[in-house]
């Protein structure tokens, strides 16, 4: 398969991957106001889907960054493009690619614990401890995005499309989490409403009549 085919899978990946973020940004990274209204709708739902989300944004970011090859099988990941890509006609973006590869790979140095000890195994004693392992701050999480973002746009317009512009970040409906959090807001209140009782009656035939009242 053509280099070019295999950084379109790798960009493709990471665009999901960002759309993860987006979904956990949404829904618990806005304020504790917001967590409030998830915690009192379904404490357990959203409790279970924090630690998936976070999960599986350490889990694909360790995998996007692991060597080109483990046990004998090829891995779509940085390295294994880095390897093989032709930047001998262009210094400057080999030496900014291999710039961006390393800072992500600090990133990733971050959060590898906690897919080793706690994701990909059940390491005891950290089981046992309790303690979350992995943290990176926000500035932290910030870089590496942009850092991923330039990586992709120098490899994507290299091999992919040389006249365009590959985005990763600021991209506009990538999530539609906030699509869930207007709809429960719009039910806390519908519930405040039907306390007023010159309305409940009005409001509880709208909500019977619904189409989804069943669903």
């Amino acid at each position: 398969m053509a280099l070019k085919d295999e950084i379109e899978a790798m960009a493709n990946s990471c665009v999901h991957l960002r759309s993860v973020f987006r979904h956990y940004e949404i829904l618990f990274e806005e304020g504790e106001l917001r967590r409030t209204l998830l915690h009192r709708t379904a404490p357990v739902f959203f409790g279970d889907l924090n630690q998936l989300l976070i999960e599986q944004l350490v889990l694909q970011i360790c995998r996007l960054t692991d060597p080109p090859v483990t046990m004998g099988r090829t891995n779509l990941t940085i390295d294994y493009v880095i390897r093989e890509a032709d930047f001998s006609g262009a210094p400057e973006d080999h030496a900014r690619v291999s710039a961006l590869r390393d800072r992500i790979h600090q990133f990733r140095s971050k959060i590898l614990p906690a897919r080793n000890r706690l994701i990909g195994h059940l390491d005891l004693d950290a089981a046992m401890a309790g303690q979350p392992l992995g943290p990176a701050s926000d500035a932290e999480w910030a870089q590496f995005w942009d850092d991923l973002e330039q990586f992709l746009h120098l490899v994507y317009t290299r091999y992919v499309d040389p006249g365009g512009h590959f985005m990763l970040n600021d991209v506009g409906m990538i999530s539609d989490a906030d699509s869930l959090v207007k709809a429960l807001k719009e039910s806390t209140y519908f519930h405040r409403a039907l306390n007023d009782q010159s309305l409940t009656q009005r409001l509880a035939d709208i909500g019977f009549n619904s189409e989804f009242s069943d669903a």
